[in-house]
């Protein structure tokens, strides 16, 4: 699992013009939830996070709960890290109306947010170096 950079500028231009959400945006943005929890488990304490089951190929599309699954979990991420405004989570339902690019913008910034925030905090973290007997050791 890698960190993907993030599409934050998602628009609508027009019927036929503007930013079409695929199978390839769904699995960046929840292979990069994937990524920050695993980074959040290097500074804070491990927690867990919804399954978010198998990525998803040219024929599959996500549904609504799956959605709503990805806005939960960034939500599950801040809960267990640290405070910060990820904006309010809309709420989808099947057959319902689908994911907007202002809920994408939110989602995507967000998750840029907090990788930003996260490798910061790695980085700041001291180590301290001490001798054992005959051996350095860092930790």
């Amino acid at each position: 699992m890698m960190w993907q950079t993030p599409k934050t500028d998602w628009a609508w231009r027009s019927e036929t013009e503007g930013d079409f959400f695929e199978y390839t945006d769904y699995n960046r943005i929840k292979g990069n939830i994937e990524y920050l929890k695993e980074l959040a488990k290097e500074v804070y304490l491990p927690f867990s996070i919804i399954d978010m089951g198998n990525d998803k190929t040219r024929s599959d599309y996500p549904y609504a709960d799956e959605i709503n699954t990805l806005a939960d979990n960034l939500e599950i991420i801040v809960e267990n890290t640290y405070p910060v405004s990820i904006g309010t989570k809309t709420v989808y339902e099947d057959n319902g109306k689908f994911i907007g690019y202002a809920d994408l913008n939110r989602i995507e910034s967000a998750t840029l947010n907090i990788y930003n925030n996260l490798n910061r905090i790695k980085a700041g973290k001291f180590r301290l170096s001490f001798r054992f007997g005959a051996r350095r050791m860092r930790i």
